[in-house]
């Protein structure tokens, strides 16, 4: 999609990441109030004017190994030419290439789904290479984003009583225990990327310091705080309090509109002095003690929303001025050709691809659907675990974004594209299965993979 585009595709966010980027080139303070550092530094050998062009090529063979090494896992084999297709049909026909070659973190969100699988499910008879590998890459993904710590946790503790479970006969609380701790170091690793920059700029070994401006902002967009301020404001003098009657129950006014609270408050906030970001924590744990009914029924219904809504926003297939401003810093020649892309000058098919899009989806649910059979088969545990895994990211995904943020068709976009790859697989190890059913005895024997075949809960095979 980035070479239909003529330039890596962007995001207003996108701004953002590549002056951090750059900023780390030049030695300079970066702007990290927002969001962590860490795709920003990924990004630095791609902030110049000859690389730059690289980065779609380079998340996309990231995105190409986390797929290979969750097939493996689940033991699906799949011959170098049928990968390929595979890929190749994700890239054109789902949303993939649209995260792969855009400059945001979003790439790295269904890695989190596919590592979170690996992790779990990966034997120690694979080797210490391979594991290191998987805990490296999946730290990394966790920490590109804050809505990673929440999604891994939970996909955490699903595959493992998913593992457990399907494998009752062998597994007990130690062998449980033993996967809990090998996926607990990719969330402390992660933890740790993150803190680490913000104890060094900010002096405060946090995760975010604007997680509660961003909770208080989603409760101003569902009309929570109104209410709570409504009562409060008669024996607590909130800033908030002063105009209450004016707050719009819109979170995107709220963070984004220069008369907003936000906006309003930016100067206080850089220098680290903002009576709203030290508000924030107190109204938002009273809206919930007041509101939490209504807060839950708004989540729940917002989650279900989030979960189906995908398509390309063609909003965000246009000119953005904070991303204009970025790559005019990375130097001759990067601003003419975003000026000339094709979602500059808008040109591109949103909404075209987007019908392309939930066709897609549709028609790989009924594939899998049509192909159960693969995923109950007894020795295909593994390709049942990636199943499950799968489908907790997606709605485990729609529910985190749909609890801190508005519901956005980039959230659920992002990951979206795991479906048509899980109904791909399904069909051909239905097609293998009845192929292998038709040859002689003797015959159907399928050729070892790369990897060994996962030891059960990580325990080492009897003599």
């Amino acid at each position: 999609m980035a070479i239909y585009n003529r330039f890596p595709l962007t995001y207003p966010d996108t701004g953002n990441y590549l002056d951090n980027a750059i900023d780390l080139l030049h030695l300079t303070r970066p702007w990290i109030f927002f969001r962590p550092l860490t795709y920003g530094i990924l990004l630095v050998p791609f902030a110049n004017r000859l690389t730059i062009w690289f980065l779609p090529l380079v998340q996309g063979l990231l995105v190409a190994t986390s797929v290979a090494l969750a097939l493996s896992t689940a033991e699906v084999r799949l011959s170098s030419r049928a990968f390929l297709v595979t890929f190749a049909a994700l890239s054109l026909l789902t949303s993939l290439s649209w995260f792969s070659g855009q400059i945001m973190p979003d790439v790295l969100t269904p890695l989190v789904i596919l590592f979170s699988f690996v992790i779990v499910w990966t034997p120690e008879s694979a080797g210490s290479l391979r594991l290191g590998l998987v805990i490296g890459l999946l730290s990394v993904a966790v920490a590109g984003h804050l809505s990673h710590f929440p999604l891994y946790a939970t996909l955490l503790l699903g595959n493992i009583i998913t593992r457990m479970v399907s494998e009752t006969a062998t597994c007990d609380w130690r062998s449980g225990a033993m996967l809990a701790a090998r996926g607990a170091a990719p969330l402390l690793l992660a933890g740790l990327i993150v803190m680490v920059p913000n104890y060094v700029l900010d002096g405060k070994a946090v995760l975010s310091r604007s997680s509660q401006l961003f909770a208080l902002g989603r409760l101003v967009g569902d009309g929570a705080v109104q209410r709570y301020l409504e009562h409060a404001c008669s024996t607590r003098n909130y800033s908030l309090c002063a105009e209450r009657a004016t707050l719009r129950a819109d979170m995107d006014w709220f963070f984004w509109d220069p008369r907003g609270p936000r906006a309003r408050s930016a100067e206080a906030m850089a220098h680290g002095d903002s009576t709203l970001l030290r508000e924030a924590p107190l109204i938002v744990a009273g809206t919930l003690r007041q509101e939490w009914r209504a807060v839950l029924r708004r989540c729940l219904g917002d989650a279900a929303v989030q979960l189906v809504t995908f398509e390309v926003h063609p909003g965000e297939q246009a000119y953005s001025p904070s991303v204009d401003a970025s790559v005019r810093r990375l130097g001759w020649g990067v601003e003419a050709a975003y000026a000339e892309s094709r979602q500059v000058r808008r040109v591109m098919p949103a909404t075209l691809i987007s019908r392309v899009h939930y066709v897609v989806v549709c028609a790989s649910l009924l594939l899998i659907l049509l192909n159960l059979s693969a995923l109950r088969d007894p020795l295909k545990r593994p390709l049942l675990g990636l199943a499950v895994a799968i489908g907790m990211g997606l709605v485990a995904n729609a529910a985190i974004l749909a609890s801190f943020s508005a519901i956005h068709p980039r959230y659920q976009s992002r990951v979206v594209w795991l479906v048509p790859l899980l109904g791909v697989v399904t069909a051909m190890q239905s097609f293998g299965a009845l192929r292998r059913a038709g040859r002689p005895p003797g015959q159907h024997q399928q050729a070892p993979g790369p990897w060994p075949r996962p030891v059960r809960c990580g325990r080492a095979p009897r003599p």
